[in-house]
This record gives structure tokens, sequence and C-alpha cells, in this order.
């Protein structure tokens, strides 16, 4: 897995978000889905010093600071940037999920 080709496939999703929310996150949510692919592809690199709930305890974390961030920096709520962030983590899930060989995502 590499991170340019899940962090451009991110992008993707971030830009298919319906209803203008892309358009309201999109220069805090640039840098927070490159963080979130770093981590996921650091993830994968080192699956075998995770277990499954340790490795989903990290993206967790990761996607809890971008939520976070966007938040503070728009006028969205969390409900709608979780949601956002969910759609675009779901479109790379079956990639994740299958490079690592368990459910991560």
């Amino acid at each position: 897995m590499n991170i340019d080709d899940l962090f451009s496939q991110m992008m993707q999703a971030g830009q298919a978000l319906a209803g203008g929310v892309w358009q309201q996150m999109k220069s805090f949510a640039v840098p927070e889905l490159k963080k979130i692919a770093v981590q996921i592809v650091a993830i994968a690199e080192n699956a075998e010093d995770y277990t499954q709930a340790g490795a989903r305890a990290l993206l967790d974390m990761q996607m809890k600071a971008a939520a976070g961030v966007i938040v503070a920096m728009t006028t969205l709520t969390l409900l709608a940037v979780q949601d956002a962030l969910n759609a675009i983590i779901g479109a790379v899930k079956q990639l994740v999920n299958s490079a690592l060989g368990f459910v991560l995502i």
C-alpha cells in the first residue's frame, strides 16, 4: 500500500461528498487526510507488531484528531465532519482491509 495512492483515493472520495461539505472543509481536511493515510500505511507496514484492536485504536485516534481539527477550523459540526470522514475512509475500506488481511475499517 502506497501513501500517495491511498491519499489520492481519499481525496477523490472527499471531492465526491454531497452538499458542499467538501468545499467547507477542504483546506483543513487535506493535511488531515494525509495524516490518516500515513497512519494507515504505517499500520500496514508494521501489522505484525499490532493486535487488530491496537491497530483500530491507532486509526480511531487519528480520525478523532482529524475531526477535531476540521471542526475547530470550520463552522461544521462534529457529526457532519465524522460523517464526511467516514465516507472518505469507507471509499478505501476494501483496499485497506485486503492489504492488511484483517478488518481495520
